[in-house]
């Protein structure tokens, strides 16, 4: 399995416009964070996490070759505004990608981008889709996929866990509380990629601190923090955090 973060950033990604902090002019490029997105590779295929406005610029910057399958955390501005940009893959792929997210996503998913469907020609112009709402774990290539549903604020939003042959990877980019019942859901997993948006509380994501704690008790070999605003410098923040976890960057690859 194979993993690429081609985003780590919120929703203003790192700089955001107009702010002069030290995180957003700094010369570190792991502080230059675009909106939130991964990139997976098992069993040979392509897996897109999100499509945030900068999922042009992330697969051009990471060489993402193909898109086989796409899987949407939850219909929020920063996590789909790139979704046209599929439509270079199924062009050069000649099919209609299929996309998966909750009920309540791909309802969302069917109306911002109804237009994917009404094309029946292969042409560059028009992005092909098909929108799959999914609330169990389905397979496909020796893949299994399992949706985890977790709060986000007000709302409910989908983390996902990928098994495949005998590794696993979590990832929840947008949460805001870990009870036990939620935790036990993550643990068990080798990789474990979850949100802290920053050093305070907030109401719709996990602070650093919070995040911590629920890594802490899920216990993954290795864990990254992700969906990070301008309050956490990169080399800062990775300083004072627990053995075998790390603040992802953009570009970040791993592979197990």
């Amino acid at each position: 399995m194979k993993v690429t973060f081609l985003g780590t950033g919120t929703s203003h990604g790192i700089p955001a416009i107009g702010c002069t902090c030290a995180v957003c002019r700094s010369a570190n490029p792991r502080n230059k964070r675009r909106r939130t997105s991964l990139y997976v590779q098992v069993n040979d295929q392509h897996i897109i996490i999100d499509t945030p406005p900068d999922f042009r610029e992330q697969v051009l910057a990471n060489g993402v070759p193909r898109v086989d399958a796409v899987l949407i955390t939850h219909a929020h501005a920063d996590h789909i505004f790139g979704f046209d940009d599929l439509r270079r893959f199924s062009y050069m792929q000649h099919m209609s990608i299929p996309v998966y997210g909750s009920p309540a996503t791909m309802v969302e998913m069917r109306t911002k981008f109804s237009y994917v469907m009404e094309d029946t020609l292969w042409r560059a112009s028009v992005p092909r889709a098909t929108f799959n709402e999914v609330t169990h774990a389905w397979s496909w290539n020796g893949i299994e996929v399992e949706p985890v549903p977790a709060p986000h604020g007000p709302m409910t939003v989908y983390g996902y866990i990928v098994r495949a042959g005998g590794r696993s990877l979590g990832y929840l980019p947008d949460c805001s509380a870990m009870d036990e019942d939620l935790i036990a859901r993550w643990q068990g997993v080798d990789v474990m990629i979850l949100d802290a948006l920053r050093q305070k509380e907030h109401p719709t994501h996990l602070s650093l601190p919070e995040a911590v704690d629920a890594l802490r008790l899920i216990a993954a070999d290795r864990s990254y923090l992700t969906h990070l605003c301008h309050d956490l410098e990169h080399d800062e923040t990775n300083a004072r955090l627990p053995d075998r976890m790390q603040v992802a960057y953009d570009g970040l690859t791993l592979e197990w």
